[in-house]
């Protein structure tokens, strides 16, 4: 009798620890689809982010028109840049990045953005790298090799591309300190402690870009990307560790029709525009480790990292995919001005 138990208890351990393993799992699962509904019931899926089991960290996302994507970041177990090329039907194909040795180019890689001939990958450490998109663009290709580099006035965590300027923004939190001057107190108040600096698109110049800004913006903290809608708003995608997550919603026209200071690039004067409180005119919350966004379409498609193999945590709650979502409606100006 005794070993007929002990028989029935075997054959159901596997059952007991299966669901030891997954009921953790659910319920932070439900945690978070409680918690943020309203991000859930607002966004989809568009595809699910690769790469996550090789131990990629996905930082940033570029749009490249006709439903095809293009993810950076890096391999955590190694500290190597990696690109995705995402095609329409979902395939994915890796592209290892090439310094100008010959060598895997060893960067915390952030955000990424196309301009023609010319890629730009935010590098950190004031290192924006220009890769060759002809590399990226080519069907055949798993690598991408770096034309050169520019030298930015801030850390380079992540770079979008506006109408006519390239934007490199910089993260602050935590660990990841900027300089002093980029401390500043703003108009309404705020006490912003990053720069996002803008550089003139040039054909004409090496690389399509001026190596100068002409102009900077005062962001807050936690900023890990930025990009622009085609009615008139900044979005700005902030998050850090283990708290929720937001997209800050700036009225364009107030930002750059609004108060500014001057800031010293290098020595020299450019003027300095603030995103604040003041400009603000919506927040989104959304789950923790959100990274860049960037706009197609009329809808915000959103990154994380919180399933990369580094954070675990994220594949339980649905961090695994890349979200689109539409942003509330708002009142647009009658004018709007381009950052």
């Amino acid at each position: 009798m005794e070993r007929e138990r002990k028989r029935k208890w075997l054959r159901r351990l596997p059952a007991v620890l299966a669901l030891a393993f997954l009921a953790p799992a659910v319920l932070l699962w439900t945690v978070f689809h409680i918690y943020y509904r309203e991000f859930y019931r607002a966004a989809s899926a568009a595809f699910p982010i690769p790469g996550l089991a090789e131990n990629f960290v996905p930082q940033g996302i570029e749009s490249c028109g006709n439903g095809e994507f293009l993810l950076s970041g890096y391999i955590s177990t190694s500290g190597f840049s990696r690109l995705y090329y995402i095609s329409a039907d979902g395939a994915a194909r890796f592209i290892r990045v090439v310094d100008q040795e010959g060598n895997s180019l060893s960067s915390h890689s952030g955000g990424i953005c196309t301009n023609g001939p010319y890629t730009y990958l935010a590098g950190g450490r004031g290192r924006c790298y220009v890769l060759s998109s002809a590399d990226i663009f080519d069907q055949t290709s798993h690598e991408a090799n770096v034309l050169g580099v520019l030298e930015t006035d801030n850390a380079a965590s992540f770079c979008c591309l506006t109408e006519d300027h390239l934007l490199v923004g910089e993260y602050e939190y935590g660990r990841f300190r900027t300089a002093a001057s980029h401390h500043i107190t703003t108009p309404s108040g705020d006490r912003n402690t990053a720069v996002m600096l803008s550089y003139p698109l040039d054909g004409t110049k090496p690389f399509g870009v001026e190596p100068e800004p002409d102009r900077a913006y005062s962001l807050p903290g936690r900023i890990q990307g930025a990009c622009a809608t085609d009615d008139g708003r900044i979005v700005l995608s902030a998050s850090s560790f283990l708290n929720s997550s937001q997209l800050l919603l700036y009225d364009r026209q107030s930002v750059v029709q609004g108060s500014h200071g001057i800031y010293w690039n290098d020595g020299s004067p450019i003027p300095i525009f603030f995103l604040d409180t003041g400009s603000c005119v919506d927040v989104l919350h959304l789950p923790p480790y959100s990274e860049e966004a960037v706009y197609v379409d009329g809808r915000v498609y959103v990154l994380f990292e919180s399933a990369a193999n580094r954070f675990q945590f994220g594949k339980f709650t649905g961090g695994q995919y890349l979200y689109r979502l539409r942003l509330p409606e708002w009142e647009q100006p009658d004018e709007s001005s381009a950052p």
